[in-house]
């Protein structure tokens, strides 16, 4: 499989994609494996191997009796994921903290969230940055990885929080009640089997919501607005930051 990227893109954002796909296969675990760099018609490109079958996400929809064992399998892989050390990765506390920069808050709360970031331990475990059910694959072999673009290093809290808030209020097919409550109930239930999987208590989680949250609404596509903005609200005042204003 070749991924191209468009004309004009940073070399260096090529380059650490490579990079990180290199470390990744060292880890051994499951994603496509690195085949090397290329150029197709003046764009430059990574080729990569080809995983065979559905994403969890369409998976689901097909056998909706088997979204137990989905959320078990995801959280098991995403707490083995973390079991990585990845020292050399970029830091997820300073996307965050750039994130968080060019976040449409005030600055009151801008300058509060920053310093609270800054007294968080990072740590040096991989963090996948983007794990949610659509970029997983449902292959012969189990459940395999895709997408490591937003890879860093991170506290694991930070990555599960992500993955939370991406299940819960990421883009959906409708914005129906019961969507939301569907989507609700299957991440607090994913959320319950990587805690118990990985010894996690809850204020490890407080911890990271609100200031993931505020780094979101950078880039945040519409999802659930009002369901985000009471959770987010929710988190603010469970950290003890200023509210959002307007």
């Amino acid at each position: 499989m070749l991924k191209l990227f468009h004309e004009g893109v940073d070399p260096s954002i090529i380059r650490r994609e490579y990079v990180t796909a290199e470390l990744i296969q060292a880890t051994g675990l499951p994603a496509a494996r690195l085949f090397g760099r290329c150029e197709a018609g003046g764009r430059q490109g990574i080729i990569y191997s080809e995983i065979e079958g559905p994403n969890l996400l369409h998976y689901i929809w097909r056998h909706p009796h088997r979204v137990g064992w989905a959320m078990r399998a995801m959280a098991q892989l995403q707490a083995h994921i973390h079991r990585q050390p990845v020292s050399m990765l970029r830091s997820r506390k300073a996307i965050l903290a750039e994130d968080i920069e060019m976040a449409p808050i005030g600055a009151r709360l801008r300058a509060a969230a920053i310093d609270r970031l800054d007294q968080l331990n990072e740590g040096d475990r991989l963090s996948h940055g983007d794990l949610h059910p659509a970029n997983l694959i449902v292959s012969g072999d189990g459940l395999a990885v895709i997408d490591w673009s937003k890879a860093a290093r991170s506290a694991p809290a930070a990555d599960v929080v992500r993955s939370e808030m991406l299940m819960r209020f990421g883009p959906g097919q409708s914005a129906g009640m019961l969507e939301g409550k569907l989507r609700d109930a299957t991440t607090a239930y994913y959320v319950g089997r990587y805690r118990k999987l990985a010894g996690m208590e809850p204020d490890a989680l407080n911890a990271w919501r609100a200031l993931v949250g505020l780094a979101w609404l950078r880039h945040r596509l519409p999802g659930r607005d009002a369901a985000f903005a009471a959770y987010l609200a929710d988190a603010l005042r469970r950290a003890g930051l200023p509210p959002l204003e307007g």
